[in-house]
């Protein structure tokens, strides 16, 4: 019984994962360089469907919110609060960007609704580039 009262949680644990959002801008790139990891900025917008099926669909999935807290600080964006960097800008939303901890980009945004399988691939390409510009240095 305990076995299973284990696996149950560890189970319901792994189910109920959550990308481990910042709460603004600042904190992630503050947060970024403690912990010597790139961030993922989210732009989307209040009123964007896309964005919230982003949210709700491909940001639920478990191996992306694991990979996403494990090598990332993540932090949404709200293209109306205005309330990050001018460089952080795109015609439309969905976009994410990946930048290093002193806020260069790793590669190209991302615009869009992508399913969680195409999005895991950004995210490990994104991982790729930051580790072969850190092997260049």
């Amino acid at each position: 019984m305990k076995k299973l009262l284990i696996l149950f949680l560890t189970l319901a644990g792994f189910l109920m994962a959550e990308v481990n959002w910042q709460p603004n801008y600042d904190a992630a790139k503050v947060e970024a360089k403690r912990m010597g990891k790139p961030m993922l900025v989210l732009l989307v917008s209040h009123t964007c469907r896309w964005c919230r099926k982003l949210e709700n669909r491909t940001l639920q999935n478990p191996e992306v919110v694991t990979y996403i807290n494990n090598h990332f600080v993540p932090v949404i964006v709200y293209r109306e609060n205005l309330d990050f960097p001018d460089f952080i800008k795109s015609p439309m939303v969905p976009t994410t960007f990946f930048l290093t901890s002193n806020e260069k980009m790793l590669m190209k945004p991302v615009a869009g609704y992508w399913e969680p399988d195409d999005y895991m691939s950004d995210l490990t390409m994104a991982i790729r580039r930051l580790k072969t510009r850190r092997t260049r240095q």
